[in-house]
């Protein structure tokens, strides 16, 4: 008995596993048909599908408490200096696409679909932990770049420590830290 008879002879005792293996094929094949199709709109100017936005969304949030889980927050997080350095990196990187307080929100961040959180919102939470991942390693198919590429990790600290500690600031504060001076050392 050859293996092609031996398969259909297993295939056959087996129903639930031929039906599961012809819906497998199906499926692939139809979503290989939708892929090459070209229907799904991928323009910045519409929304997703909402079906679509909550599988992305998803799986973001389920990668993200994964890999930003053994993440060592500094004990000095929250000193003034670094706060008040993430400020200063904030209004000069982050606020184009986020916003800040008391400024419009500039046209790269209109134009980013799905629109860029409002990092200094007083809803947010803004672990330190999964905000370090973020900022360091970028999210792919979104506008947040890798700033690990560019920056050391002290500096991606100093903008953590802001953007938790500045939840909810007011647009005062906010030109008031982003305009702090560094401490000059003798």
């Amino acid at each position: 008995m050859n293996s092609v008879a031996r398969e259909a002879s297993f295939l056959s005792r087996h129903p639930t596993l031929s039906a599961f293996v012809a819906t497998a094929v199906v499926a692939g094949a139809a979503g290989f048909g939708f892929m090459y199709s070209g229907v799904y709109d991928v323009s910045a100017t519409s929304g997703h599908n909402p079906l679509v936005a909550w599988l992305l969304h998803k799986t973001y949030l389920q990668s993200l408490h994964r890999h930003a889980a053994d993440i060592e927050v500094p004990p000095d997080l929250m000193t003034t200096a670094n706060v008040e350095a993430g400020a200063r990196l904030y209004a000069s990187t982050c606020a184009a696409c986020h916003g800040a307080p008391g400024h419009a929100l500039s046209p790269i961040g209109q134009g980013i679909l799905p629109l860029a959180p409002e990092l200094l919102a007083p809803t947010r939470r803004n672990n330190p932990k999964m905000m370090f991942w973020v900022i360091k390693n970028g999210v792919k198919m979104t506008a947040m770049p890798a700033f690990g590429k560019t920056q050391d990790d002290q500096t991606i600290w100093d903008l953590t420590a802001f953007l938790y500690k500045g939840r909810g600031i007011s647009a005062q504060d906010f030109e008031k830290q982003s305009a702090a001076q560094p401490n000059a050392q003798p």
